[in-house]
């Protein structure tokens, strides 16, 4: 592909949820096609198709396109991706699809995240940077039928590039205002006629935070460092069977958990103990400097064997890492005499997954395209211990706990069969029909909970428990092709996500599975001969016991909201406008409610700004969390030829409506809108390219995680400021 072609399709930056902004096809485009948009390629239903035949709203982008909008890694998703809204909090990448995600930094998300066919259960494997990205495709409503438990409100299939046989490789450098440092390195090539490998390294650092501990004068947000790194051996065992081995490791540390009090409850604002008031939603009073540390990683097998009838896929997968989190849950002065009244620790959060999926696959070419398989997985989660020190008003008496210690292991393990079939019973008419069985035992074990009040006074609480799932998810979708451009589809669909317990409380009761009926009807074109694609979905959502996070006093907690409903349409298109200007974009508007929620948890503000009073209340009628009536997103590239190269333009622009973080709806995040440009100057031959960028051009200040219930002082996390900087590659 040129290089005018490959700066061209950067352009779609926005992509949105009734379809997709995407990815090159894997081939290059006919010369008839070469003035108008590329083919859309996707694996969204374990297969290779073109994303404009697949009756499910998905966005897709290439790494080169989410580079051009300044997207260089999953916490920045949600910029060009309308309905996509994605908080980070204790080191944890937490997405969620249409309003439907989780605060819990310890469960498994309804979004499940897949790279290269592997399902991540553990929220702080999310964070990556986009070092070796092939493609990441955003599925969006439930998935149960071919990725299962945890995929009510989607799925992101991260793909990484495949080994190649001819040399090439990409390195780069980066710095920034905040003394950020990074780098990466790409590397593929054959090692035989038959084998090939590709090794991608990156690592980082972020010397300036972006605000300050007031209390022991260091750095918030700030990263210690941030190392990861990447392999791929890639082996042709045969004409029509290849195999592919990948190990991948991660080890960083962010000072990246810093909280202060919420505004209206602000004891830190007015503690006789400070001396002057916290200047910027990045600083914090805590009484120890928060972190996150995590290091682990994992390996896994790919294997495809093409029959003339049938492929045969395997993929066996082995994860493990270890993660540690310290934080001030309170953010208040740790004085001498005012200590800190909630210091959060958890040296040591293991967890370990195995996985086995066989997948047999039919080749297509007739009326009936068919798959079936099963799936295996077996999760350890682990907390070794959760330690809480509390002081000050959490203690006010002898006999106040001062100290407890929480143990628990939660092991999952789970298999499903599944098939799916594609049926064409009438000329250009389509029946889809899929179905999966899932059957999963958790078992809560090895916990026990060690209180220590002020007078050294300890004991010991021990739990067992045991529970077992079975659900039927099915999918069916009619679709019709009145043209070879457009398509109009129709379909109903349920999830499933498995019930469980609460590990950093396993003295609290567990919760149920997560229920979903799902119904869509949509229509797929390009028009204008090939030079504008406009996608559009229509969806109505029907929960029954969604999972909902509660921070009850120093306990966070899942519950089940009992009903809940959403529905919404999603709006997505990209146009060429020019042979070097493209434009693309998209909006959701979504409505969202509780249906039947008596009992929920309610946080109502003391007088004063003095914490808060937990009670029970109705939330029925209320929005769910982190819903967004409203997104939306556009994006314009610009390629340019110089005498002396070229050039290209980007600018990206993302508004978010406002959403609430909690069932209670006292917390609100007012609509914002975040910017991103840069310019890319490709030297002649295109070997060496130098940018400079800019983030949240507008400098907007974003709460991206509340903890609100707490009787204490709720605390708030926010988005990263205005950063800019640049950066050079040199390809080869």
């Amino acid at each position: 592909m040129s290089r005018t072609t490959s700066s061209i399709v950067i352009a779609v930056a926005t992509v949105y949820s009734g379809t997709a902004l995407a990815q090159d096809a894997a081939s290059p485009p006919s010369p008839a096609s070469n003035r108008g948009l590329e083919e859309i390629v996707v694996t969204a239903q374990k297969r290779s198709e073109n994303l404009q035949r697949v009756p499910i709203a998905i966005t897709a982008a290439s790494g080169e396109k989410l580079a051009a909008s300044g997207v260089t890694d999953t916490m920045h998703l949600n910029t060009v991706v309308p309905g996509l809204n994605v908080r980070v909090d204790a080191g944890s990448f937490q997405p969620s699809i249409r309003g439907i995600g989780t605060a819990s930094t310890v469960t498994e998300n309804p979004v499940a995240l897949y790279i290269d066919g592997v399902y991540i259960p553990q929220q702080r494997e999310g964070l990556r940077e986009f070092e070796d990205i092939e493609q990441i495709a955003v599925l969006k409503g439930p998935q149960g039928t071919l990725f299962g438990r945890n995929a009510t409100a989607g799925v992101i299939q991260i793909t990484t590039k495949r080994p190649s046989f001819d040399f090439s490789g990409k390195m780069h450098a980066e710095v920034d205002n905040y003394a950020t440092v990074k780098g990466g390195a790409y590397l593929t090539g054959g090692l035989s006629d038959n084998v090939a490998a590709s090794l991608a390294i990156a690592y980082g650092t972020q010397g300036d935070g972006w605000g300050k501990n007031r209390t022991t004068g260091k750095d918030t947000f700030r990263i210690d460092h941030d190392f990861s790194i990447r392999g791929k051996l890639f082996f042709q065992l045969g004409e029509n069977t290849d195999a592919t081995i990948a190990g991948d490791y991660a080890d960083w540390k962010r000072f990246a958990n810093s909280r202060q009090p919420l505004p209206g409850t602000r004891l830190s604002f007015d503690n006789p103990y400070v001396t002057s008031p916290l200047k910027s939603v990045y600083d914090t009073y805590a009484g120890t400097d928060s972190y996150i540390a995590l290091h682990g990683g994992g390996v896994s097998l790919a294997i495809n064997h093409g029959g003339e009838a049938v492929k045969l896929v395997s993929i066996t997968a082995y994860r493990d890492l270890v993660a540690a989190n310290v934080f001030d849950n309170t953010a208040v002065p740790n004085t001498p005499n005012a200590p800190a009244l909630q210091v959060v620790r958890q040296p040591r959060l293991p967890s370990r997954s195995f996985s086995q999926e066989f997948q047999v696959i039919s080749n297509g070419g007739g009326r009936l395209d068919w798959m079936f398989g099963v799936y295996y997985f077996n999760y350890d989660n682990i907390t070794d211990p959760i330690q809480r020190n509390f002081g000050g008003l959490f203690t006010p008496s002898p006999t106040s706990i001062a100290q407890t210690l929480s143990y628990a292991t939660e092991n999952s393990e789970s298999v499903a069969p599944f098939g799916q079939m594609n049926w064409e019973f009438l000329p250009d008419t389509h029946l889809t029909l899929g179905a999966r069985y899932t059957y999963e035992r958790r078992e809560l074990k090895d916990a026990r909970v060690i209180s220590t009040n002020k007078l050294g006074v300890t004991t010991t609480t021990n739990f067992a428990k045991n529970v077992r799932f079975s659900e039927p998810t099915i999918r069916i979708a009619l679709d019709h092709k009145f043209s070879a451009d457009m398509m109009a589809y129709a379909s109903f669909s349920t999830g499933f996500k498995s019930g469980g317990f609460n590990t950093v409380s396993p003295q609290t009761a567990g919760y149920l599975p997560e229920k979903l009926k799902a119904y869509a009807a949509g229509f797929k074109s390009e028009l204008l001969d090939r030079r504008l694609r406009l996608n559009v979905e229509g969806f109505y959502y029907d929960y029954t016991n969604l999972q909902v996070i509660q921070f009850i006093n120093t306990t966070q907690q899942v519950v089940n909201g009992p009903k809940a409903k959403l529905y919404g349409v999603d709006v997505d298109f990209e146009a060429q406008i020019t042979d070097g200007l493209r434009a693309s974009g998209g909006f959701e508007l979504v409505h969202t409610e509780f249906t039947d929620f008596n009992g929920a948890v309610f946080a109502y503000p003391n007088p004063g700004g003095l914490g808060n009073t937990l009670a029970p209340g109705d939330a029925t009628g209320n929005r769910l969390p982190l819903a967004q009536s409203f997104s939306g997103t556009l994006a314009v590239d610009y390629h340019h030829v110089l005498p002396a190269g070229s050039l290209d333009f980007n600018v990206t622009a993302n508004y978010n409506g406002d959403y609430y973080f909690q069932a209670d709806n006292l917390v609100r995040q007012s609509p914002y809108t975040l910017f991103n440009a840069s310019v890319t100057w490709n030297l002649p031959g295109d070997a060496i390219s130098l940018k400079i960028w800019g983030k949240n051009l507008a400098n907007e200040k974003v709460i991206t995680s509340v903890v609100e219930q707490n009787i204490g002082f709720p605390t708030v996390f926010a988005n990263p400021p205005l950063t800019f900087g640049g950066s050079i590659a040199i390809n080869f």
